[in-house]
Parts: structure tokens; sequence; C-alpha cells
């Protein structure tokens, strides 16, 4: 009897926080198809610190929730698979080196250019740099602290989920970029090359596949943070935890793109409400399928 009520309360709490999460989105989403253009004027910052430091942000967001997996699936076969212990370490530690040096690279590369940077642009560059470092560590951190994580029943399937979500998000943002082509404020509505154009008001007079401002794909790569959710239980404060985590650095990407005249809020809002339909179509539907299929807890 205590177990159902506690499953009832869990499919509450469940629904209440996606319940608001898409009235938010859907609200914000409204405000910008009548005030886009509006929004734009009134943000746009041409050297704004903010802005180039969460833009570079977005385009490596990705890296987080594929390091998360790769790091899992590491974890995995070092004690799974104890006759592979020499194959693994050398995997994890080639792995490492190149996943460290080459963000390390994303900050030196602009020092070791002829070019004469302005400090503004070397912060950035230092405050990504430190960004993805720490998200690194922790994703470590983490696991050190969860040993049995990965012990969990279907742990390499749901990796699997994880990365076609990604991968999914990834290429119906490109298509819809394609599909609508929209110009982007930066040359829309602050530079005036072309015409503003509304999200909804779909043509190819600019060509198919060129501007390319809906959806945002820099807050699609951020928001696929999302994808570790699955990973977790629903009654797992950890679940909740990447879920705020997720929307937070999808926030400030989007927000940073807007401030740059790169994307209208409804480019970033879009995004945000694509990532969470394909995540509860593949929590909902195939994880579901995958643990009935292979005998897995799916609460």
């Amino acid at each position: 009897m205590k177990l159902l009520k506690d499953k009832e309360i869990l499919k509450k709490r469940y629904l209440y926080a996606f319940l608001s999460i898409g009235i938010i989105l859907f609200t914000v989403f409204m405000v910008g198809t009548f005030l886009d253009a509006q929004i734009a004027k009134n943000i746009y910052q041409e050297k704004s610190w903010f802005g180039y430091a969460f833009d570079k942000f977005g385009q490596l967001a990705f890296i987080i929730p594929v390091n998360f997996c790769i790091v899992g699936i590491l974890i995995y076969l070092s004690d799974k698979r104890k006759d592979w212990s020499v194959q693994v370490f050398i995997f994890k530690t080639v792995y490492y080196t190149l996943i460290y040096a080459g963000i390390g690279f994303y900050l030196f590369s602009p020092l070791m250019s002829n070019k004469e940077k302005h400090i503004h642009e070397v912060s950035v560059d230092i405050f990504n740099t430190l960004m993805f470092w720490m998200v690194l560590i922790g994703t470590i951190v983490f696991y050190k602290l969860n040993p049995n994580f990965t012990e969990q029943k279907n742990f390499l399937w749901k990796i699997g989920l994880v990365i076609i979500y990604i991968i999914m998000i990834s290429l119906s943002t490109e298509v819809l970029k394609n599909i609508f082509s929209r110009p982007r404020p930066i040359k829309s509505v602050i530079d005036g090359d072309v015409p503003y154009r509304e999200w909804w008001n779909i043509t190819y007079a600019y060509g198919f596949g060129k501007n390319k401002s809906f959806p945002s794909g820099h807050t699609t790569s951020a928001i696929t943070i999302l994808s570790i959710a699955l990973l977790f239980k629903k009654d797992d404060l950890y679940y909740y935890g990447v879920i705020l985590v997720a929307f937070i650095f999808a926030a400030l990407v989007g927000s940073s793109r807007m401030v740059l005249a790169k994307h209208f809020l409804t480019d970033i809002t879009f995004a945000c409400i694509m990532a969470l339909s394909w995540f509860l179509i593949f929590e909902n539907v195939f994880l579901k399928i995958l643990n009935k299929k292979l005998g897995g807890d799916y609460e």
C-alpha cells in the first residue's frame, strides 16, 4: 500500500515539474511570437562579454553529456571486464589526455595567433576552458561518489539512448533550420539587410539553408545535458538536478545569443520545447520499451 502511495506521489511530482516547464516555455514562446523584433532591438549589445562567453560555451556544450557517457562506459568496462583492464587503462589515458588537451588548446589558440588579441577575447577563452574543466572533473567526482551507478540494469543500453537523443535533436534542429530559413536578427532587425520575418512565415526567398535562425543550434547543444537524466530514476534528486542544470545552461546560452543578435526569443524557446518534447518521448516511450524488454526498473 505504501509503495503504491509513493508511486502516486512520484507521478504527481513528475507531472507537475514538466507541466510547469512546458507552461513557462510556451508562455515565453508566445511573448516572443509577438515581440521578437522589439526584444531583439532592445537587448542587442555588440561588445558584450556575457554574449561572447556563453556563445562559445554553447558551441561545445554537447561535449558534457557525451563525456558523461564515455566516462561511464570506461568505468563499466573496468568493473565488468577485468580481462580488458590494460586496454581500458590505455584508452582511458588517451581519452583524458585528448579531451583536456583539446579544451586547453581552446584556451591557448588565441594566444598563439599572430593577430593581436583583446583582453576581452582572451578572458572569454579562459572562462570557457575553466568551465569545461570543472564540468569534466565534476563528472569524475560524481562517479567516485556513486560507485554503483554503472551497475544499474541496462546501463549500456541507456547510454545508447542518451547518444541517440543527442543525435536526434541535433538533426531535428538542422532540418528545421533549413525549412524555416529565418533571417537572423543581426541581419534583419539590427542591420536591416533583409526584411524581418516571423518564425511562422516560412519562405525560401533568401535561399534554402541560409540564415538559419530558427531554432537555435547553440541552445539545442546546451540543453543536450538534459539527456543525462535518462540514466537516473525519477525519484532520484540527481534526476531533477540534471534537468535544472540543463535549463539553466540553455537559458544562459540562449540569452547570450540574443544579446549578440544571433537569435530571437522564439528561436531560443522553441529549441527548448523541441528538446523537452524529444526527452519526454525517449523517457516515456523508448526507455519504457527498453526496460520492459530487458527487465530494467523504469521508475
